[in-house]
């Protein structure tokens, strides 16, 4: 029941590292002091748009119980030793880094990690509760004008 807070991020508050055929554009956590600007959320997610060069080699160490998921949308590259084309979603097994290769051509993807809450989920519009109870008072406030305290 944390106090609900909004960050407005736009194009330009977002930072690039650029490297060795390595661009990532960084929305939320690091990579080499790159830090995003999306900040004290719960899960310590990971979002970031990765772009390769063709013939490059690629590590980043995931944090240990994160999930983690990649959204190819552009070229071809091995991920973690499977090779895929876009456009697909993968699912990760809990690990400590994630390798991407690149061979003849670019590749483009979305990474996203996060902490599970390991809590059921109820949502509702723009809600996000453990119980349909909560919701219910959730909405409840938001009619009395109570819900932002």
């Amino acid at each position: 029941m944390s106090d609900p807070q909004y960050q407005e991020v736009t194009a330009a508050t977002i930072p690039t590292y650029e490297k060795d055929g390595v661009k990532i554009r960084v929305v939320a956590g690091t990579v080499d002091g790159v830090i995003g600007p999306v900040a004290d959320i719960a899960a310590s997610p990971l979002y970031m748009d990765v772009e390769l060069a063709p013939g490059i080699e690629w590590l980043l160490p995931i944090p240990s119980g994160h999930t983690l998921i990649t959204y190819v949308f552009e070229g071809e590259g091995v991920f973690s030793g499977e090779t895929v084309s876009a456009v697909k979603m993968l699912k990760y097994a809990d690990g400590d880094h994630i390798t991407v290769k690149t061979e003849n051509d670019s590749v483009r993807f979305m990474l996203i990690a996060g902490a599970p809450f390991k809590e059921p989920i109820v949502p509702y519009g723009p809600f996000v509760m453990n119980t349909i109870e909560e919701i219910q008072q959730t909405l409840k406030e938001l009619r009395n004008g109570t819900f932002i305290k």
